[in-house]
């Protein structure tokens, strides 16, 4: 791993153009460019809401911003707790295995515990072989045993009643 100064802030307005880029991005990395709906405009929206409903910290390297975590507070019902759902975790590929993304992880996880999130959870695609290793590195667990349960678009209105 290179002894890189990696700085850690959180995004603000004019990044926005930043972050869309970045879900791009991770979308194609996804192999879901073809779902992408993301612009800034949409992200403004949600992100620069009063209060957020989302967050996104952004790791830069000399200046440049080369990967991004975006994530928003869940709540557990069993910790009765507050949670942290990290929804994207994206590195440059030049800059993976340098520190970056657990330097991600690390804020936030300090963003956990001082408020007092019960646990942090995201998913990963069981294909991202390189992924997984990471996160279990990291000290992740990978349940076996949940599934994702997802309803979008006209399955939301059918299921509405509409």
């Amino acid at each position: 791993m290179a002894n890189l100064d990696i700085r850690i802030r959180e995004a603000d307005v004019a990044d926005l153009e930043l972050i869309v880029d970045f879900i791009s991005q991770k979308s194609e990395f996804d192999g879901s460019k073809n779902l992408l709906a993301a612009t800034a405009d949409k992200l403004q929206q949600t992100l620069f809401f009063q209060p957020p409903l989302v967050r996104v910290l952004l790791a830069e390297v000399a200046g440049k911003a080369v990967g991004f975590a975006m994530f928003y507070s869940s709540y557990s019902s069993l910790l009765t707790q507050p949670c942290l759902w990290l929804d994207d975790l994206f590195v440059q590929a030049p800059m993976r295995g340098m520190g970056v993304g657990t330097a991600l992880l690390k804020c936030l996880a300090q963003i956990a515990e001082s408020t007092n999130c019960g646990r942090m959870e995201w998913t990963v695609n069981t294909a991202n072989a390189p992924g997984i290793a990471f996160y279990e590195k990291q000290g992740a667990r990978i349940l076996e045993n949940i599934r994702v349960c997802r309803i979008d678009g006209n399955a939301i209105n059918l299921l509405a009643g509409k």
